[in-house]
């Protein structure tokens, strides 16, 4: 009989945080009649900058899809604060939320005018009647609406897809977060994703000056997003260059803030999963496993605000104790995971990853450099060499 060691470099416990929109949404009735359902309220901001007194057409589209064809469900107008909110009562489905008016744009300090038939757009999924739901309406949920459009049609799935990926590149929900008045009260008073918001927005008025419009900006960005999903290097520069540049113009720049922040310079970075899983045959259950993978480049592991990676288990491995890891050499991964009774073989790990702009990896790219599986027939520990690890993107 022979036992092997692993060395077990450093637990943790990997905390999945999960968000939502909406909950609520109905008041106790009369004695005896259950509750009354107040229906369900959207509400968002629209910005390119802040549209104050503009008009809100929020649609659903048919059957169907196809926007050729929407019903208008309710109308309103922005506040002073760039708000809105209407009650949609008891509908579910998709929504696209159009807003045209007046801004003042950021870059310039000019007034410049949204026309109501080329309008800023959002879509949004509402799940269930009642509660609120968050659409704000600004270039980036344009972008997001723009990838979700099929021709002229409109999905859930598509929407929902859209929104993420767009999210995921600039890093804050672009849908759900609120940009505010780029002026250092608004800001002051915002929470960071906000003015990171508020920032980009900043960026692409002053990145429009030079492409043109909004919309040359946008619509390269929409092509980028059609090909590959993601915004080219060379996009991701020129736009934290602008709102660099927009930063130190002491002229238009109102919001108290002189240096790129940190979620504004990740602009572009992809967030994604790695699995591991261990395919072949084995004649008894995985009491161990430890694996080296090397990273490609431009590729690292996402770590937590206390810097440990984002790795946790999966599939055959959920019972199992949590898994050690040592991510200290850049470029390398190292994980080491033991169960008792054991598992068998399957999916065992996902690893949250970060791939910089311009970067696109695929499942080759990741390389298992050495790797032990372990064993236990009931009576002793072996070597499992008729399987192997393997890297596994979705």
């Amino acid at each position: 009989m022979r036992t092997n060691t692993f060395f077990l470099f450093g637990l943790f416990a990997i905390v999945s945080l999960c968000a939502g929109c909406g909950g609520g949404g109905s008041t106790v009735g009369p004695a005896g009649n259950g509750p009354v359902s107040t229906g369900t309220t959207i509400s968002g901001v629209a910005s390119k900058g802040i549209i104050k007194g503009g008009r809100v057409d929020i649609y659903a589209p048919p059957a169907s899809g196809d926007l050729g064809s929407k019903i208008l469900l309710k109308s309103t107008s922005t506040d002073q604060s760039g708000g809105y909110s209407a009650n949609l009562g008891s509908y579910t489905g998709v929504v696209l939320v159009e807003v045209s008016g007046s801004y003042t744009d950021e870059a310039t300090g000019a007034s410049t005018t949204i026309a109501a038939d080329a309008p800023l757009r959002a879509a949004q999924v509402i799940g269930s009647a009642g509660g609120t739901v968050t659409a704000s309406v600004t270039p980036l949920t344009e972008l997001a609406t723009r990838k979700a459009l099929l021709g002229t049609v409109l999905t859930a799935s598509a929407v929902q897809t859209a929104n993420t990926l767009v999210s995921n590149l600039f890093q804050f929900d672009v849908v759900g977060t609120r940009p505010v008045e780029p002026g250092v009260t608004a800001m002051n008073a915002a929470s960071q994703v906000q003015r990171d918001y508020t920032l980009a927005l900043a960026g692409i008025s002053k990145q429009a000056a030079t492409a043109g419009s909004v919309g040359a900006v946008l619509s390269t960005w929409s092509q980028e997003l059609a090909a590959t999903n993601r915004l080219s290097s060379t996009s991701v520069t020129n736009l934290q260059n602008s709102v660099t540049s927009f930063l130190a113009d002491s002229t238009h720049n109102l919001t108290g803030v002189s240096t790129l922040p940190s979620g504004v310079a990740d602009i572009g970075k992809y967030t994604g999963t790695l699995y591991l899983a261990t395919q072949g045959s084995a004649t008894a259950p995985v009491k161990s496993i430890q694996v080296t993978l090397a990273l490609p480049t431009g590729v690292t592991v996402k770590q937590d605000s206390g810097g440990n990676a984002l790795v946790s288990l999966t599939g055959v491995a959920l019972q199992a104790a949590a898994p050690a890891v040592n991510n200290n050499s850049p470029g390398t991964l190292i994980l080491g995971i033991i169960s008792t009774p054991g598992f068998g073989l399957g999916q065992f790990a996902a690893i949250t990853y970060v791939a910089q702009p311009g970067t696109i990896p695929v499942a080759g790219d990741f390389h298992v450099t050495s790797q032990q599986i372990t064993g236990f027939d009931g009576t002793q520990d072996f070597d499992i060499s008729t399987a192997t690890v393997v890297p596994v993107l979705p």
